[in-house]
């Protein structure tokens, strides 16, 4: 995942805006930003361990004839 930081100054203030794919999110201060965007490739980045389904939910489900 693409993670970028820029700086954008509008009427004499300056925002730093984190952006990655369609969110965007704008913070009053550089360390802010960094910090979240840090904190989020940790997030994105940590292992995730995939949910575990009961094998007999597929029997059930063939039996109501919904999956061919």
């Amino acid at each position: 995942m693409d993670i970028s930081i820029e700086k954008v100054e509008s009427k004499g203030t300056e925002q730093w805006i984190v952006c990655t794919g369609s969110l965007k999110m704008s913070f009053n201060d550089q360390p802010s930003a960094m910090a979240f965007s840090s904190k989020l490739k940790e997030r994105v980045e940590a292992p995730h361990s995939l949910p575990v389904i009961d094998s007999g939910a597929f029997e059930q489900a063939a039996e109501l004839d919904c999956v061919r």
